[in-house]
C-alpha cells in the first residue's frame, strides 16, 4: 500500500505545480516556448530529462542485459548528436524566433514543407507516446499491482492531464527536479551494485564490437538513432525557450556531456544484470533490480526516478505532436485546440500502447522515416540559411523521399541487413537532393 500510497502523492504534486504554472499558458508562444525566457539551467535539464525517458532507461539497460556493452551506443549517440548540435545549429535555430519545427521550415523553405514535416512529426511523435504509455505502465503495474492494459489507461490519463494544465511552464519546472531525482536514484543504484554486490571477476566485458553488435549497427545507431536527437522538435523546442541564442548553444553541449553520463551508468547496471542475473522472472532488468537487488528504500527510489524520467519525456511528445498540429497543420493558434489535440493524440497513442510492450522496437520503428526524411534536408537548410534559400520543389522531394526510404526499413525483418540499409539509404538521398535544392532555381515550388 506504501508505494500506491507515494504514487499518488507524487502526481499530486506534479498536478499542483501545473495549476501554478496555469497564468502563463495565456498565449500559444507562452504554452508552447515558455515566452522564450528560460535560463541555461532549466533549458538543460529540460533537454536531458525529455530525451532520457522511459525508452532510453529501461530499454538500455534491458539492451545492456542482452548484447552486453554495445548498448552504450544508443544512448550515446543521442550525446554525440547534442554536442554536434550546439556546434553547428543551436544558435541559429534560436534566432529564428520560429515557434516549432515545421515553421522553422517554413522560414528556410517555405509552407509546403512545414506541411510536410509535420505530417511526419505527428506520426512519428504518436509512436514516441506511445513508448512512453508502455514504459510508464511496467511502473505503474509493478507499483499497484494493475493489470497492462490499465496501467496504461492509468499513466496516459494522467500524462494527458498534467500536460493540458500547465503546457511547457509546467514542464520545464519540474523537468529539473524529475532530472535530478533520476540521476540520484540511478547513481546510487549504480554504487550499490557494484561495491555492495559486485560481479565475478571478469564477467564484464567492455567492447565496441562483438556477435550482436557489428560496424553496421554501430553506423545505424549513430547515424539514424542519433540523427533523432540532431534535428528534433522536443530538443529544438528547448532551444527555442532559451533566453539567448548563446545560452541555446551552451545547453546543447552540456546537454550531451549529460548524456554521455548517462550512457555510462544504466549500460553499466545493464551489464551487472547480465553477469548476475540468470533468471529475470519475466521482468526487465532495470525493474528487476529494483525489486530485488537494492534496499527497499533504494529499489523504491529507482522506481520513481524511473517513473520521473519517463512523465518527462511523455508529457514534451503530447506537448510537441498537439502544438504542431494546431500550429502547423491547421495554422491556427488557439491553445484551447492545442489541449483538445493533446487529449486525441494522448488517446490514439494509449489505444496503441494497450497491445504493444516492446519500447526500444516502437521508438527504432518510429525514428527510422522521420531521421531519414527530415534531418538532413533541414540541416542542409538551416547550415545555408542567410546565404542561399531552398528550392521548395526539390526541398520536399528530399523529404518524401528520405522517409519513403526510411519507412520501408522498419517494414522489414529487424534483423536483416536492410532494415539499418534503408534508413541510411534515405539519409544519403534526403541529403543528395536536398544539396541539389540549395544550388537550383527557386521558381519550381510547391509552396
Amino acid at each position: 500500500m506504501l508505494p500506491t500510497a507515494l504514487l499518488i502523492l507524487y502526481g499530486i504534486v506534479l498536478l499542483i505545480i501545473a495549476a501554478a504554472s496555469l497564468k502563463y499558458a495565456d498565449t500559444l508562444d507562452n504554452f508552447l516556448v515558455a515566452g522564450r525566457s528560460q535560463r541555461k539551467a532549466l533549458v538543460v535539464a529540460s533537454m536531458l530529462a525529455s530525451t532520457i525517458g522511459g525508452g532510453l532507461t529501461i530499454g538500455t539497460v534491458t539492451k545492456a542485459y542482452g548484447m552486453g556493452f554495445p548498448a552504450f551506443w544508443f544512448v550515446a549517440a543521442g550525446a554525440i548528436a547534442h554536442f554536434l548540435q550546439g556546434a553547428l545549429l543551436s544558435r541559429k535555430v534560436r534566432e529564428t524566433e520560429a515557434v516549432t519545427l515545421p515553421d522553422l521550415a517554413a522560414r528556410l523553405v517555405g509552407p509546403s514543407l512545414r506541411t510536410l514535416t509535420s505530417m511526419i512529426i505527428l506520426i512519428t511523435w504518436i509512436g514516441i507516446a506511445t513508448a512512453q504509455f508502455v514504459a510508464a505502465a511496467k511502473i505503474v503495474s509493478g507499483i499497484t499491482g494493475l493489470g497492462h492494459q490499465a496501467a496504461v489507461l492509468a499513466a496516459a490519463a494522467f500524462m494527458v492531464a498534467y500536460t493540458l494544465i500547465g503546457g511547457q511552464k509546467s514542464v520545464l519546472r519540474t523537468d529539473l527536479f524529475q532530472f535530478g531525482f533520476l540521476a540520484i536514484a540511478l547513481l546510487a543504484a549504480l554504487a550499490w551494485l557494484f561495491i555492495g554486490s559486485p560481479p565475478a571477476a571478469g564477467a564484464i566485458r567492455v567492447e565496441i564490437f562483438n556477435a550482436k553488435f557489428g560496424f553496421l549497427d554501430l553506423l545505424y545507431y549513430v547515424i539514424v538513432l542519433g540523427g533523432s536527437y540532431f534535428i528534433c522538435p522536443m530538443m529544438f523546442s528547448r532551444i527555442l525557450s532559451a533566453d539567448t541564442p548563446a545560452n541555446a548553444r551552451k545547453s546543447s553541449f552540456m546537454s550531451g556531456f549529460g548524456m554521455l553520463a548517462f550512457a555510462l551508468v544504466v549500460t553499466f547496471i545493464g551489464l551487472w544484470a547480465k553477469a548476475s542475473v540468470a533468471d529475470l522472472g519475466g521482468l526487465d532488468p532495470l525493474n528487476f533490480i529494483a525489486r530485488n537487488s537494492v534496499p527497499g528504500a533504494l529499489g523504491t527510489l529507482l522506481i520513481f526516478g524511473l517513473l520521473a524520467a519517463i512523465l518527462s519525456t511523455g508529457d514534451t511528445v503530447l506537448l510537441t505532436a498537439a502544438g504542431v498540429l494546431e500550429h502547423d497543420l491547421l495554422k491556427k493558434s488557439s491553445l484551447t485546440g492545442v489541449r483538445v489535440w493533446t487529449v486525441v493524440i494522448g488517446a490514439v497513442a494509449a489505444a496503441i500502447a494497450l497491445f504493444q510492450t516492446d519500447i526500444i522496437g516502437i521508438l527504432i520503428k518510429t525514428y527510422n522515416g522521420y531521421t531519414a526524411g527530415i534531418v538532413p534536408a533541414l540541416f542542409v537548410a538551416i547550415t545555408l540559411s542567410g546565404r542561399r534559400r531552398m528550392n521548395p520543389a526539390l526541398t520536399f522531394a528530399a523529404v518524401a523521399a528520405g522517409y519513403a526510404l526510411g519507412t520501408a526499413g522498419s517494414f522489414v525483418p529487424s534483423s536483416s541487413a536492410a532494415a539499418k540499409l534503408l534508413p541510411m539509404a534515405g539519409l544519403a538521398t534526403s541529403a543528395i537532393l536536398a544539396l541539389l535544392a540549395a544550388y537550383a532555381p527557386r521558381k519550381a515550388s510547391l509552396g
